[in-house]
């Protein structure tokens, strides 16, 4: 091995990542959030250059396959590859260790999906929210579990098991009927990630989906927070939705499923 290569080590550096996450708090949010809420369901290899971090993975072990986030040191590919966990995984990488991943772990499914993020500032200045959205509360757990049912999709997986008194979650309404739901997964103080956006298909097109995230970008410019979503690359019709809402393209990854059979 050369004597420039990097090391790896089980762990993260705190004080790096928080300083990490200050320069660029939307690659490091999942990171900082999961760090601090969930240890136990999270553990984390990073490689460094000396002794300064030069990239991490991030492998949530809190379904039942691990989920691999990929954050930072393409160059150093050949090191962290050999540490991703065993088939079956997720993996969110960067496009420029793709096929080093698949060539260790095996063939994949590959999905593009690209990361939005939305300031204050550039958040859209009708963004009262629409009298059809609001923040759910416990009151609203029938209606929640009508509207996802039994989840196919990841994207919706988690809401069933949610605490609809902790975990912040928006609905959007079509009458008296919830037909759409979005979710908080990360709140920090400076970004929010957002995900599980989801609207009944069946009223799709009715601008739905464009009053739920009015919802969700009207709280988060009240909390003079940065808000940022992945969506996947190959659904325009979401994307535009976003876009009105503010959002702004600020990366791309890849997610690849290496045998788990579950789209993002």
């Amino acid at each position: 091995m050369a004597t420039d290569a990097p090391s790896v080590r089980p762990t993260v550096d705190r004080a790096w990542l928080e300083a990490a996450a200050a320069l660029d708090p939307v690659a490091h949010a999942y990171a900082l959030y999961d760090l601090e809420r969930f240890p136990d369901r999270v553990r984390f290899v990073s490689a460094l250059r000396g002794e300064t971090t030069v990239g991490y993975l991030l492998v949530w072990l809190g379904r039942s396959f691990p989920v691999v986030h990929w954050v930072g040191a393409e160059r150093e590919a050949s090191r962290l590859v050999d540490l991703v966990p065993p088939r079956p995984l997720a993996a969110i990488v960067p496009e420029s260790v793709r096929a080093e991943v698949e060539r260790a772990r095996g063939p994949a499914r590959a999905y593009p999906v690209e990361i939005l993020a939305a300031a204050p500032r550039d958040m859209a200045s009708d963004r009262s929210p629409s009298d059809r959205a609001r923040r759910l509360g416990p009151d609203d757990r029938s209606r929640l579990l009508a509207l996802v049912g039994d989840p196919p999709e990841l994207t919706i997986a988690n809401y069933p098991s949610l605490d609809l008194g902790q975990e912040v979650v928006w609905g959007v309404f079509d009458g008296d009927r919830l037909a759409g739901v979005a979710r908080a997964a990360v709140t920090l103080p400076s970004v929010w990630i957002v995900s599980g956006v989801f609207v009944d298909p069946e009223r799709r097109g009715r601008g739905l989906g464009h009053a739920l995230m009015r919802a969700v970008t009207a709280d988060a410019r009240d909390a003079r927070a940065t808000v940022a979503l992945y969506v996947r690359g190959d659904r325009p019709a979401a994307r535009a939705i976003y876009e009105r809402a503010g959002f702004r393209p600020y990366g791309r990854r890849v997610w690849l499923d290496a045998g788990v059979g579950v789209e993002p």
